[in-house]
């Protein structure tokens, strides 16, 4: 049992809605029920505490801005328009969540609806007036010998759309205000404390040091709790306006409905070879669904799997188009894998693909193009040398092994992108008591306790007990980035270690524990920078389809990761695990799905396609140690479950259907009538 399992077996976890606070108060949100529409008149309830609509409120959200880029800023209230079903018109606080939910439905609002647009090529309806096409941004990127393209004596071509999914941890978003003594005290449920400081802190315009975020335990996060949202932003202003603390708790139906939303995408690619396998290089279009505004990263999104589309292999050029386009739909954002699943799904159809031009067995033809060593990508990419050749012979094994027993099976290859820049932030403190150590790393899920604690205690070669370890809140480091894109283990943990080696180097040689009763406290804080890294892949997904229902079924999945070091291997093997149940689902039941209207036809978990407990495979993970450059050796994993598992299991089901499918996900109706 992990070090953290106690205390939320015993049911002792305090989660943001046990955050109770003297005087505190219920914020509502009143939320469109049209995708586009004119708001024509708001009247304010007569009971409510504290009534908010756009005239008092007239804040956007912060947005990543790109050269060339249009950028709409989504505004924290509906500004005389909606763009998206669920987006927020007007607020108001009550004393309770009781009363709230009565006095938000006095609250009077007409609309004039409009035509919207969900289209990503060739949209019928200009969302923006001042984006024609819709087209928020678009990123040419080319490198390598592009001439090398002329070469080429074969090239296949695939076109994959995959459906909006929805992350959906198990509490959903929320936070408390309280604004007191000139300091805004945010409690939240996040990823990214800091994240959260800095983005209020550009709405509202208070000094970052009058802001301060507090984080207990999360309970799931999949890339949408790390940026603020116009609730915090509300709750805050309420706060400020009431001096009383004021919390907002999302609904489910909120959850589902609300920013952020993954994926959203159609990737069109064509891969280049010679006669004899070797590729040359690849070129495509990757286009993706915003959303109605330019919300955290999303205009870069598209940009993620163009840059990946390489995959684990060698080609000589590559060129390829990222389009953002709005939509009127919820902002899209980062979704567990972010953008690594859709890239691979990509490179992996186009190897089969090619592999079945040529009449060559495809494992082989993954093998004779396989980076080995250190290399860089046509696209800029540098990728640090691991363990390629050992996943992918170890995954070869069982694929062989499974298919001569006449079941079907697919074999993939991945490179995960691990999110180690720009760094992270951690501090070591010694006391005559032992060791404390803040991390700017942030679990959700993850067994950051246990995994720190005792990477500290080897590092200092002291016994586990005398280690406290400390998630950050935004008063107890100078900066930190948070936990996402499978970095906490890698480069969360490398500030770890580079803050308990200086401190050894303070404290000097001998008994760490004798030294702190003669020196007192000493501290060190860094930020350690890191370059991106990669950590290598190999899945084996059988499945099996039911001729007479169509249904799918996943039976058995195979992975084998390259994890660099590993610092806990019972919590490596369960994030692969978790993740393989993701990129299932995502492949077979998970979608988003809107009406023409632009109203979401899930209003549930069940309608929205989320697995059960007895959809689940039998699962085996390896763990291959390939040191990366960090100075522990650690790579990533939080990811790479969901990149070899959704990829797997869509080729399996090419493979039992005997064609290429188009769509993800592969839904039984699809499978029919294919």
């Amino acid at each position: 049992m992990q070090w953290e399992d106690l205390p939320f077996i015993l049911g002792k976890g305090k989660y943001l809605d046990d955050v109770k606070l003297p005087g505190e108060l219920s914020l509502h949100v009143l939320r469109s029920p049209y995708a586009r529409a004119k708001v024509t008149s708001l009247g304010a309830p007569s009971k409510s505490l504290l009534f908010l609509t756009w005239e008092g409120v007239k804040f956007y959200m912060p947005a990543l801005t790109l050269p060339g880029a249009k950028v709409k800023r989504m505004p924290v209230l509906a500004d005389g328009r909606v763009n998206f079903y669920g987006q927020p018109v007007a607020a108001i606080v009550a004393e309770d969540r009781y009363d709230g939910e009565d006095v938000l439905e006095d609250v009077g609002a007409d609309y004039d609806p409009l035509e919207p647009s969900l289209e990503l090529e060739d949209p019928k309806v200009q969302i923006h007036e001042d984006v024609p096409g819709n087209v928020c941004n678009e990123t040419a990127l080319k490198g390598g010998d592009l001439s090398a393209f002329r070469d080429a004596q074969v090239q296949v071509n695939r076109r994959i759309e995959m459906a909006r999914v929805v992350a959906n941890p198990t509490e959903p978003k929320g936070v408390v205000a309280n604004y007191h003594d000139e300091v805004l005290d945010i409690y939240v449920s996040t990823q990214s404390p800091f994240r959260v400081r800095n983005d209020l802190t550009e709405v509202l315009g208070i000094p970052p040091e009058k802001v301060r975020v507090f984080s207990s335990d999360t309970g799931g996060a999949f890339g949408n709790k790390t940026p603020a949202y116009p609730e915090y932003v509300l709750a805050s202003i309420a706060s400020i306006k009431l001096h009383r603390p004021v919390k907002w708790v999302e609904t489910r139906r909120e959850h589902l409905t609300n920013p952020t939303q993954g994926k959203g995408m159609i990737i069109d690619a064509t891969l280049y070879a010679k006669k004899d396998g070797t590729l040359v290089g690849v070129k495509g279009k990757v286009i993706h669904d915003v959303g109605a505004y330019n919300f955290t990263i999303n205009a870069m999104m598209a940009s993620f799997p163009a840059r990946l589309i390489t995959g684990p292999y060698v080609m000589k050029a590559a060129e390829v188009k990222a389009v953002s386009v709005f939509t009127n739909a919820p902002p899209t954002g980062p979704y567990r894998g972010a953008g690594r699943p859709e890239a691979a799904l990509a490179h992996e159809a186009l190897m089969n693909d090619l592999a079945d031009e040529l009449g060559a067995d495809p494992v082989e033809l993954r093998r004779k193009n396989l980076i080995r060593g250190e290399y860089t990508t046509p696209l800029g990419n540098r990728v640090d040398p691991a363990g390629y050749e050992e996943v992918l012979r170890r995954a070869e094994s069982v694929y062989r092994d499974w298919k001569s027993k006449g079941r079907t099976v697919s074999l993939v290859v991945f490179s995960a992108f691990v999110s180690a820049s720009p760094g992270e932030s951690a501090k070591a403190r010694l006391t005559p008591k032992g060791v404390e150590i803040v991390v700017g790393s942030r679990p959700h899920g993850q067994a950051h306790l246990t995994t720190f604690t005792n990477l500290a205690a080897r590092t200092l070669g002291v016994d586990p007990k005398f280690v406290k370890v400390r998630f950050a809140d935004t008063t107890e480091l100078k900066e930190a980035i948070g936990t996402f894109g499978s970095r906490s283990a890698s480069v969360g943990g490398a500030a770890l270690v580079t803050a308990l080696t200086r401190l050894r180097e303070k404290v000097g040689d001998g008994d760490l524990m004798e030294a702190a009763k003669t020196l007192g406290e000493v501290e060190v804080e860094v930020f350690y920078k890191a370059d991106p890294i990669f950590s290598p892949g190999a899945y084996v997904v059988a499945v099996k389809v039911d001729r007479e229902t169509c249904y799918p079924m996943v039976e058995d999945v195979f992975g084998v990761d390259d994890v660099g070091k590993v610092l806990n291997r019972q919590d490596a093997e369960a994030q692969v695990i978790g993740g393989v149940m993701q990129g299932i689902a995502e492949a077979l039941w998970e979608e988003a799905k809107y009406s023409p209207e632009g109203t979401p036809e899930f209003g549930t978990m069940v309608e929205a396609g989320f697995p059960k407990a007895s959809q689940a495979p039998r699962v085996k993970v390896e763990l291959v140690e390939f040191p990366s450059q960090l100075p522990h050796g650690a790579r990533g994993v939080g990811e790479s479950g969901t990149i070899g598992a959704m990829a797997g299991t869509f080729l399996s089901l090419e493979k039992a259907l005997g064609g290429k499918l188009r769509k993800i996900p592969v839904l039984p109706e699809k499978l029919c009538s294919s």
